[in-house]
């Protein structure tokens, strides 16, 4: 049975959202402190330009058209991003410790629960200024465009995703030219040429550092396919379970792995070890499982009744061709309802102590990273900017990251009063309360407490259906 939703209690609450806003961006105040200012108040009115401005069209001059800032307010904001000393970097830390604290003060929170999620996102970009900017693969579309790429990490519990901390990826065109480095601000020591799984490595470190606690480490197939980060994990001692490519090459047993003997005395001695088994891919090792093999899990209760997820897990290894042992991990692959696609994912839990129930969970929490970038980019303007500047850059994240933090803390805040308060529903009342429309605030909590009504009514139909079943 789902569990109906408190009735709405704190409407007047909802109304000092706004107010709520400029609190929460105060207690970052440290974060903006330069050698001879705070930053903090342009801070405040460059977010307030994110929540006020049309979608798409956050640039610095439609911001400043929002702002009411004394003096030549665009060329303020413009030096605030760009040129000031505040850190972006000592900003995202205290935003990902907070984050971190926010959960852990709920009633249900577990530790386990909480998953640190590696994902990229790419912004569009026009021109080949902007700093690492390239022709690239833009997931945002799904093809090679001229783009931007970050690799971002997300704190996720349960249904809540905050973005917390973030990397540029430079392409090689860009670490071998140090005139454009230069033209782009990016520092000596950034220039190195990384790719996506070491920037991973850099941010879960960074965070740990930091005082952020990890329970598990999730990822997609780019950070999965390969051994890099899985062995990485193994080393810092930390969980994870990483999706795969259907290509993957898997072990069913543990292969013996050993330097052949010459078969000839004419030619090189063999040098390199070879398994005494073959490998099988993932997908070729899905299409022989018999359905008795795929229970079926609940992972939450939804409105329309519980959603759930069919999956198969074994124990298996892997090999990098080089390596003097194959490494045992963990097989998991899952499947929707009403779907054919299968998705593949390798850990390193221990697979007898380790339950469906939480593979499943931890598989299927990647979903909420997703949500956590489309509101940022939808209601906060992530790929809005209109930045050339590596400085620039991450302060325009960072400060997007600190909206997103504000928007998932009040949600969690009025989970039980209002659980379909989205983060657009959020935005809308902060602009009407800034534009001074009490009107336009009342109206969009009338509809917030009809959406709840109907949840409610659709929760009892679902009751008595499954009463008469």
């Amino acid at each position: 049975m789902l569990v109906k939703p408190a009735a709405p209690k704190q409407a007047h609450a909802l109304k000092e959202l706004a107010t709520k806003l400029s609190f929460h961006i105060d207690e970052y105040y440290d974060c903006f402190q330069t050698e001879t200012s705070n930053a903090l108040e342009l801070g405040q009115a460059y977010i307030q330009g994110l929540f006020k401005t049309e979608a798409g069209k956050r640039n610095m001059e439609r911001l400043n058209e929002e702002l009411d800032l004394s003096g030549n307010g665009y060329q303020r904001i413009q030096n605030f991003i760009t040129h000031s000393t505040w850190s972006a970097q000592r900003l995202i830390d205290t935003i990902a410790r907070k984050t971190s604290d926010l959960y852990a003060s709920q009633d249900t929170y577990r530790l386990r629960d909480v998953g640190y999620i590696i994902d990229e996102s790419a912004h569009l970009k026009k021109g080949k200024h902007s700093v690492g900017v390239a022709r690239q693969y833009a997931g945002v579309i799904g093809k090679v465009k001229n783009c931007q790429v970050g690799v971002y990490a997300s704190l996720v519990w349960n249904s809540h995703s905050t973005l917390i901390n973030e990397r540029l990826f430079l392409p090689k065109e860009w670490t071998t030219n140090p005139k454009r480095c230069n033209d782009a601000g990016i520092p000596e020591d950034q220039r190195l040429f990384k790719t996506k799984p070491q920037l991973a490595i850099e941010m879960i470190k960074a965070d740990l550092e930091a005082g952020v606690p990890l329970s598990w480490v999730g990822g997609d197939g780019l950070y999965g396919h390969g051994f890099e980060l899985g062995n990485a994990l193994d080393n810092m001692q930390l969980t994870f379970l990483l999706d795969i490519h259907s290509n993957q090459n898997i072990y069913l047993s543990e292969p013996v792995l050993s330097v052949p003997e010459p078969t000839s005395k004419r030619g090189a001695k063999p040098t390199k070890r070879r398994a005494d088994v073959e490998p099988m891919r993932v997908d070729v090792y899905a299409k022989e499982l018999a359905s008795y093999t795929w229970p079926t899990v609940t992972l939450r209760d939804g409105t329309k009744g519980p959603l759930t997820l069919s999956i198969h897990t074994r124990r298996v290894w892997i090999w990098d061709g080089e390596s003097e042992r194959a490494t045992e991990r963990v097989l998991v692959i899952t499947q929707r309802p009403n779907s054919s696609k299968l998705k593949y994912s390798l850990s390193n839990v221990d697979y007898a102590k380790t339950s469906l129930e939480r593979l499943a969970y931890m598989q299927a929490q990647r979903y909420w990273v997703e949500r956590a970038f489309q509101e940022a980019k939808n209601e906060l303007g992530m790929s809005d900017y209109q930045v050339r500047k590596w400085d620039a850059w991450h302060r325009h994240m960072a400060l997007v990251m600190l909206a997103l933090a504000f928007l998932v803390k009040e949600r969690i805040l009025y989970k039980q009063d209002y659980p379909l308060l989205s983060s657009r529903d959020i935005r809308l009342m902060i602009i009407a309360m800034l534009l001074n429309e009490p009107a336009a605030v009342d109206k969009r909590i009338q509809q917030l407490e009809a959406r709840h009504k109907q949840r409610c009514r659709d929760i009892e139909r679902y009751d008595k259906t499954e009463a008469i079943k």
